[in-house]
């Protein structure tokens, strides 16, 4: 069964790259997709109880969607400002420093838990559901400065 997902894949791609350079309007077109549905999923994982549909509305038209609460149209809001800004860092040679994280951080935080936003946490933490244990808050620097280092 993998074996026929990925020579499907394989497939698609040898069909994507005949179709290469794609215009202009179709690369903002298909970013302006994956950041709706990289956000719609994310939030959703959080518990975020948007649509995919309202997801949309609320990232496209700026619309508040009835019965959700203004915490769930930020979320959404807000992991669209980070997905950009992590987009604007990932280009050629650039290294990724601690202020990055902390700015994407930020972003995802703004108007939700502003006084946590773009620093590290200073208490211990559970996933629900999960088996991981994340490390102890008093690691939290030093195992960042190491990825960053990475």
């Amino acid at each position: 069964m993998t074996q026929k997902i990925l020579e499907r894949i394989e497939t698609k791609k040898k069909q994507l790259a005949k179709l290469r350079p794609l215009p202009q309007a179709a690369l903002k077109r298909l970013k302006a997709e994956l950041a709706i549905e990289w956000t719609y999923n994310s939030n959703a994982i959080e518990g975020n109880t948007l649509t995919l549909q309202e997801t949309r509305l609320v990232l496209e038209q700026g619309i508040t969607i009835k019965g959700k609460n203004l915490l769930e149209h930020f979320e959404a809001k807000n992991h669209e400002k980070a997905i950009y800004l992590v987009e604007e860092l990932a280009r050629p040679k650039y290294n990724l420093n601690e202020n990055d994280i902390f700015s994407i951080h930020s972003l995802v935080l703004e108007n939700i838990e502003s006084e946590f936003a773009g620093r590290y946490r200073n208490g211990q933490v559970r996933i629900l559901g999960a088996n991981f244990i994340p490390p102890n808050f008093v690691k939290v620097s030093s195992l960042m400065k190491e990825l960053v280092a990475y």
